[in-house]
């Protein structure tokens, strides 16, 4: 009990852990009344009484936050591990102006809202050339493709770890109160769903499925730096999902690592990884990486990607078990989630790195080399309204 309080005092949840104390106080309080104590009219009373502080004990329990990894950083200090790639410590203009003056972004306000965008001709194109070429990395490392809905219960999100607090902005869009449902945050919470309350064969793991999705966040922030594409409510994403052995998780984490790392080293991106602290870790997480690359443009790293081991915490709360070779026991597997790319944040870092100015005529432009991991047999040509000179896409 000590050590369930310290982890969640350490991660910010103490006050719904002295909730649940307070009413496993009153469930051990109710059990020393005896029978004899309450007439007949108040017994049944009683019998709705405890049944209700067992039900809220429940509720209590499973927002309690999984128990950390005694290597995470306490405080909300990441630790660099490691970096990798090669700095550009050159100026370097924004990526939305760049692609503006190519006309090839509008911002459908209108019709869609805040935060919305719709990518044009070449870089609609570059876009899913990034997708593409990130989703096939992941299924040259062993993953089974998958396609999963954007519409999922939140009865599935809620046991993903995704739980509304009180005083805090909404973390995800209510698609129906009457029929509990939303617009998934990432394809984790449609994989959830597919294998909530299965029960695997040992033979069977650890299962790496990989699934690409649009996501819905409703997101917010007032930094300059964050405005247009990098933090937007919806994008697209190639997701990582590992279920395994609770010996295995800490190498599939290691893994999901290396596969985001190899997909940001063949991207030409300057990056850093960060062991996150207990303040950034998320409820369901154990344990988590984040890589943050390098946005010239922007002069500051942003997150493009995070790896999770959520060790039993989403198997508990989907009811998903496999079964022992050895004696059949049902057992809680661990699950593993990693971000193998999200298209906004991507195409940011790869625009504000790789520009580069060239002389033309009597004045200079900007033209945009493009990795040789994305280069296509043919490539999509720009919808331009009017003639400019200030950028160039060349292949």
């Amino acid at each position: 009990m000590r050590k369930m309080e310290e982890n969640a005092r350490i991660r910010g949840f103490a006050y719904e852990f002295q909730q649940l104390k307070e009413t496993w106080n009153r469930i051990m309080e109710s059990n020393r009344i005896s029978n004899e104590e309450i007439d007949n009219a108040g017994k049944k009373l009683k019998e709705k009484e405890y049944k209700e502080l067992w039900n809220q004990l429940y509720l209590l329990g499973v927002r309690l936050p999984n128990t950390m990894n005694e290597n995470v950083p306490i405080g909300n200090e990441p630790k660099v591990i490691r970096t990798f790639g090669i700095k550009r410590e050159t100026d370097a203009v924004m990526a939305e102006q760049l692609i503006q003056n190519w006309h090839g972004i509008r911002y459908p306000l209108d019709a869609s809202g805040n935060r919305s965008y719709t990518l044009i001709g070449g870089f609609a194109e570059l876009e899913q050339n990034l997708l593409s070429f990130a989703y096939k990395t992941v299924l040259n490392s062993g993953f089974v493709p998958i396609s999963v809905p954007d519409i999922v219960r939140r009865s599935t999100t809620e046991a993903c770890g995704v739980e509304q607090r009180e005083n805090q902005h909404a973390i995800q869009y209510i698609l129906s109160d009457e029929q509990n449902l939303c617009l998934s945050g990432t394809a984790e919470m449609g994989i959830a769903e597919l294998v909530r309350g299965k029960i695997f064969d040992e033979a069977d793991l650890p299962l790496r499925l990989v699934a690409q999705s649009r996501c819905f966040r409703p997101e917010i922030s007032a930094s300059v730096l964050e405005h247009k594409l990098y933090r937007v409510h919806e994008f697209t994403k190639v997701e990582m999902f590992v279920i395994c052995k609770e010996e295995e998780s800490d190498r599939e984490l290691e893994n999901l690592l290396e596969i985001q790392s190899r997909i940001f080293q063949q991207l030409g991106f300057y990056c850093r990884v960060l062991d996150m602290p207990s303040d950034e870790l998320g409820p369901p997480a154990s344990r988590k990486f984040d890589i943050e690359a390098w946005m010239p443009g922007r002069k500051m790293f942003g997150e493009v990607s995070s790896a999770s081991n959520c060790t039993d915490f989403q198997s508990r709360r989907l009811g998903l078990r496999y079964r022992r070779a050895e004696d059949g026991t049902l057992v809680y597997p661990h699950t593993c989630n990693g971000t193998a790319i999200a298209s906004s944040r991507a195409l940011i870092t790869l625009v504000e790195t790789h520009q580069y100015s060239e002389q033309f005529k009597k004045s200079h432009r900007i033209q945009l080399k493009i990795p040789e991991v994305l280069k296509t047999s043919r490539r999509a040509s720009p919808i331009k309204l009017k003639d400019n000179l200030l950028f160039h896409y060349n292949c």
